[in-house]
């Protein structure tokens, strides 16, 4: 009976510590879920990127008339332009997938300073006559060359990058090369009765730069690139345009 006794006792003691325990009673606290984070250093998430540079351009467009002044008369017009922006802006913004690829928007924007040429050609057929008797045509030209002028572009569209060298420790790390392509739309001031030129195209671009890691998720670099642009739609041309863009950037770039 004492032997009971003294079981009873010892499981009365236990249970009592056990209802005093809250672990014993609820079970263990659960932990709060932690919150995911971005790796530093890495191109993950939400992507922006800031370019502030010089840019150059040179734009051709040209129209033809054949039937502007009668029957065997043809009528040409040529107009260019050259010019400098600075500064040249560009933005870009995206999602940055795996350290790896950057899928983004772009929007760019130019002043260019520079030269517009004017060049007016009329042509008579058979109206003149060489030294042999045959007949020529008579070439009537006028041009205006050397206007200083100004050109305002904008450019928007959708681009790829891919920053291939993943590994922090490399000198590698941030080099990147990247394709975009969209609209772009610009205006050249000329002077006098010439008026203004208006030409909306499409474009591709073709980028390299690098990149330096200033904080986890910011970086700061430099960026080349090249544009090339065709003609879809010209307001005082309507043969065919083109334009070709080099642009440097120094970029602020974060994700």
């Amino acid at each position: 009976m004492k032997t009971i006794a003294k079981i009873l006792a010892a499981l009365v003691l236990l249970s009592g510590a056990w209802a005093q325990d809250p672990q014993a009673v609820q079970g263990p606290t659960p932990t709060a879920p932690q919150k995911k984070t971005r790796p530093p250093h890495e191109h993950r998430g939400f992507f922006f990127s800031a370019g502030l540079g010089l840019a150059y351009t040179d734009l051709h467009a040209k129209d033809e008339d054949s039937d502007c002044c009668g029957a065997g008369t043809t009528e040409t017009t040529r107009r260019d332009f050259s010019g400098w922006a600075l500064p040249t802006m560009d933005f870009k913004f995206g999602k940055s997938i795996g350290n790896l690829v950057v899928l983004h928007a772009l929007l760019d924007f130019a002043l260019y300073s520079g030269e517009a040429d004017y060049h007016y050609s009329k042509y008579y057929e058979n109206e003149g006559v060489n030294l042999f008797g045959i007949s020529m045509p008579k070439i009537d030209t006028k041009e205006k060359e050397g206007m200083e002028t100004k050109a305002i572009s904008v450019s928007w569209g959708l681009g790829l990058m891919v920053y291939p060298f993943r590994n922090p420790r490399s000198v590698m790390n941030g080099f990147y090369v990247g394709i975009s392509g969209g609209m772009d739309f610009v205006v050249v001031g000329l002077f006098d009765e010439y008026n203004d030129f208006e030409m909306l195209s499409v474009f591709s671009q073709y980028e390299v730069g690098k990149d330096w890691w200033v904080s986890e998720t910011w970086s700061i670099g430099f960026a080349f690139s090249f544009a090339m642009n065709t003609a879809v739609e010209m307001v005082q041309a309507e043969e065919g345009g083109d334009r070709g863009t080099f642009k440097f950037l120094i970029r602020l770039t974060r994700g």
